[in-house]
């Protein structure tokens, strides 16, 4: 004998939010993290620029490295 079923609860419209106060939020929410997040990937090279130097400056050192293990 199998179990009964029980009854399915009302699922809530993914497409029409009911409170359109909340989906605001949200989407603040999420552009103040893609801001940060773009704010951190620009910030990366130019902290690498510090600290390495340009394409010039490594080439260079990479040159002198060379000449001293021949």
């Amino acid at each position: 004998m199998s179990t009964p079923s029980t009854t399915s609860t009302r699922s809530t419209s993914s497409t029409r939010p009911d409170y359109p106060e909340i989906a605001a939020n949200a989407a603040l929410v999420l552009i103040a993290v893609a801001c940060s997040l773009l704010d951190r990937q620009l910030a990366a090279p130019a902290d690498a620029f510090e600290k390495e130097g340009g394409f010039t400056e490594r080439l260079y050192n990479r040159r002198i490295q060379a000449r001293r293990n021949k």
